[in-house]
């Protein structure tokens, strides 16, 4: 006849802790041995290799470019090469012979790394004897930086031969608020044609402070269908914000009734309600002083 014996509930409880305790021993043996690499580490893209993949864009039209893998591959290379990186999109707006796209492209990738002491180096690029699509890139980043030296140099090509340097120049200095640049608003308007890229260019280049006094390139913009729905947001905000005239009620409810962007709609809307209360209290008061 076979006994078992009887176990304790101490006893079982001195088990449970020896099992446990063995446990742990284990699980501290293993994680404090070494790992192996269960991958290999993925070696990083060579400086050329990353430039190739963007300079490919450069060669395709403009209109089937991929600008957001443009700007990703660009600050990439920045992130990866540093100012090694910075000194290949330099060398494209240096090269007289470069296309015009990879200039363009160029300033694209340099503009969220721009700093005040590249001045002098984009100051050498923007002088006559420079090729054209040299001088336009190297003004548009140099505009960007804002002190008066700069501010200075561009009043150097205000009476530039060159129409694009001068659009460039006059546009930045109005954004600056200079009065060489302010003057000339309206005959850069007049001068822009069918290009809705200048009429852009000229409307975002008026400064906060004289916005009122140009509303009528703002209602122009407003309903001009050509332009981007973000320059056209903008153009009702200013007409709302400022305008005191029923023409632009006509404008706007215009707008409400053939536009099909909500979003148009609605600032068109609100724009409206804004003028007309405007229009309204204009009247109260001439009303009351009577």
């Amino acid at each position: 006849m076979i006994f078992r014996k009887k176990i304790s509930w101490g006893e079982t409880n001195f088990l449970l802790i020896s099992l446990i305790s063995c446990l742990l021993l284990v699980t501290t043996y293993f994680s404090c041995s070494p790992k192996q690499k269960q991958t290999s580490e993925i070696p990083k893209p060579s400086l050329n290799d990353l430039y190739q993949a963007w300079y490919t864009q450069t060669t395709l039209q403009k209109e089937n470019i991929d600008y957001q893998t443009t700007l990703s591959i660009s600050s990439q290379m920045v992130s990866l090469y540093g100012q090694e990186a910075i000194d290949k999109f330099f060398a494209i707006l240096e090269n007289q012979q470069e296309k015009p796209l990879a200039k363009y492209l160029a300033v694209m990738a340099l503009t969220p790394y721009l700093k005040e002491d590249w001045s002098e180096k984009l100051r050498s690029l923007t002088e006559s004897d420079k090729e054209v699509n040299t001088r336009v890139c190297a003004l548009a980043l140099l505009s960007l930086i804002q002190n008066s030296e700069v501010t200075d140099h561009l009043k150097k090509f205000v009476n530039d031969p060159e129409p694009r340097v001068q659009f460039e120049v006059l546009t930045a200095l109005a954004k600056r608020g200079e009065p060489e640049g302010v003057q000339q608003i309206q005959s850069l308007w007049d001068k822009s044609g069918e290009s809705p890229d200048k009429r852009e260019h000229i409307l975002l280049s008026i400064p906060p402070s004289e916005v009122p006094n140009f509303l009528t390139l703002y209602r122009a913009s407003a309903k001009d269908e050509d332009l981007s729905l973000t320059v056209r947001r903008e153009a009702i905000m200013q007409l709302g914000r400022y305008s005191k005239d029923k023409e632009d009620i006509d404008v706007l409810k215009s707008i409400l009734d053939t536009e099909i962007d909500n979003s148009i709609k609605e600032l068109s809307q609100s724009a409206m309600d804004a003028i007309n209360s405007r229009i309204q209290g204009g009247s109260t008061s001439s009303t009351s002083s009577e």
